[in-house]
């Protein structure tokens, strides 16, 4: 994984939402929220911001309503509000409506993993693990895994689960913590009735 599996995510899930039709390029929001969001949304409020900023990134909005939409992502974004900085990091790291800009995208994934967003945690550490030049590098996204599984994340204790058990990444092979990180990959998943065994390895052991 990385900046290419990120790459192909974001594009997927923003094609369908956030591609304007040549058709559609002139006509004007239908719904562009309510006259009490954007009051708020004017005076600053980031949340308000952040609603209004999706109400007008659709395809039946027009260009100029879509510019909107980014200006006020990026005001939210400006605030720290998580939801905000991750879309503007995918945005820059895929470069979808803005020139691509993997530096910018990645320190908006951090303000985002840093305010608590799971899914930028976990990209920003996939994307650190595949880019790491150093150990602290690797340390940084075993940190940011580590916070994102023990907030619920599936994904992140299986990746953690694989790192350890395979020694990848130029991390020590642990067996011990990777059967912990699966076993917890698993009651996560069992929680949210999600099947991860296809994914979970069979025959490991801990080597103590």
């Amino acid at each position: 994984m990385g900046l290419d599996l990120l790459r192909n995510i974001a594009i997927f899930v923003f094609s369908a939402a956030h591609v304007v039709p040549a058709f559609a390029q002139d006509a004007l929001c239908e719904d562009a929220g309510s006259y009490l969001v954007q009051r708020y949304a004017q005076a600053g409020d980031a949340q308000a911001q952040f609603n209004l900023s999706q109400r007008l990134d659709q395809p039946h909005c027009s260009l100029a309503e879509q510019a909107k939409a980014l200006e006020l992502l990026h005001h939210a974004a400006f605030q720290n509000h998580p939801d905000a900085s991750y879309l503007l990091g995918v945005r820059y790291i895929v470069g979808l409506g803005v020139s691509e800009d993997p530096a910018l995208g990645l320190s908006y994934l951090v303000n985002a993993a840093e305010a608590g967003h799971l899914n930028a945690q976990f990209q920003f550490a996939m994307i650190r693990l595949e880019t790491a030049h150093t150990s602290d590098h690797r340390d940084q996204a075993l940190y940011w895994l580590g916070a994102a599984a023990s907030q619920g994340d599936a994904k992140a204790a299986l990746a953690l689960g694989h790192i350890y058990a395979g020694g990848l990444h130029g991390i020590t092979r642990e067996t011990c913590w990777a059967m912990d990180w699966f076993d917890a990959a698993e009651m996560i998943a069992q929680d949210a009735r999600v099947d991860l065994s296809d994914l979970l390895p069979t025959g490991l052991r801990c080597d103590l």
